[in-house]
């Protein structure tokens, strides 16, 4: 059985985001590729208990998230361990606590009960640059975190240059799976 990828994209983006298409380009037929899609008005808790219910026999797991939906994927990841599923995971520009929000447009309010704050990230790879103009990332590379890879790119919160860290993605679930 292949290994499933399961990707939540971030604010304002979908099932078609850029790095959810440069994931599976660059694996092509190794994963079964899955996804959750929200909006401003999803229930955060109800799509991740439906995802909960499809990945129940899914066998081995990576879970990719990006900025919001990287809060939502550490979400997930905590709700599987608490089945008794681990899976691996990976955190693009990761909004982890609501206050290291530096951007100058507003956050919609009805996902701000949605979101947990994590402070203390661990047994994940996170991507993340410190010229971040949305989140303040500096915290990430400031910190000594259990079982935390990091990688810091020169980009920006969109992280354009998101298909650069592909390889060591590949090398973080290999030496995972």
């Amino acid at each position: 059985m292949k290994p499933t990828l399961l990707y939540i994209h971030g604010l304002g983006s979908d099932q078609n985001s850029r790095k959810f298409l440069n994931l599976k380009e660059y694996f092509k037929h190794e994963f079964e590729y899955d996804f959750i899609e929200w909006n401003n008005e999803s229930d955060i808790s109800k799509l991740l208990a439906e995802a909960e219910i499809r990945l129940k026999n899914a066998g081995k797991l990576i879970l990719i998230g990006d900025s919001t939906g990287a809060n939502f994927a550490y979400q997930l990841r905590e709700r599987l361990l608490n089945q008794g599923t681990e899976s691996i995971l990976i955190l693009s520009s990761p909004l982890l606590n609501i206050e290291e929000r530096i951007a100058d447009f507003e956050f919609p309010k009805s996902l701000l009960p949605q979101l947990k704050k994590y402070k203390n990230p661990k047994n994940t790879l996170i991507i993340a640059t410190k010229n971040d103009k949305v989140l303040n990332q500096n915290w990430l590379f400031n910190t000594a975190f259990e079982n935390v890879k990091l990688i810091e790119t020169d980009d920006n919160h969109r992280l354009e240059k998101f298909h650069e860290s592909l390889l060591e993605i590949r090398k973080y679930i290999d030496g995972n799976l």
